[in-house]
């Protein structure tokens, strides 16, 4: 059963919305560096057999990852 109390720091992954929060950026930006397979790893979910009702999760993890592969040094 879902936990409506836990926060981000419990958990191990997070949903679209959530990430997008995670890294101050907008769900449209997030889906649109997903799509050109520029942005964090991510795993896909089909929660049927028609591979309708796709649900998206980033681990916390790899967003930490792909933030920190950006990072860039001052001159």
């Amino acid at each position: 059963m879902k936990n409506s109390n836990q926060t981000v720091s419990d958990k191990k992954a997070l949903n679209q919305q959530e990430a997008a929060e995670y890294l101050n950026l907008s769900t449209s930006t997030l889906k649109r560096l997903r799509i050109e397979g520029l942005g964090a790893k991510y795993i896909k979910l089909n929660t049927n057999t028609k591979g309708k009702n796709t649900k998206i999760l980033y681990p916390i993890a790899e967003l930490d990852k792909w933030l920190n592969s950006h990072l860039q040094q001052t001159a």
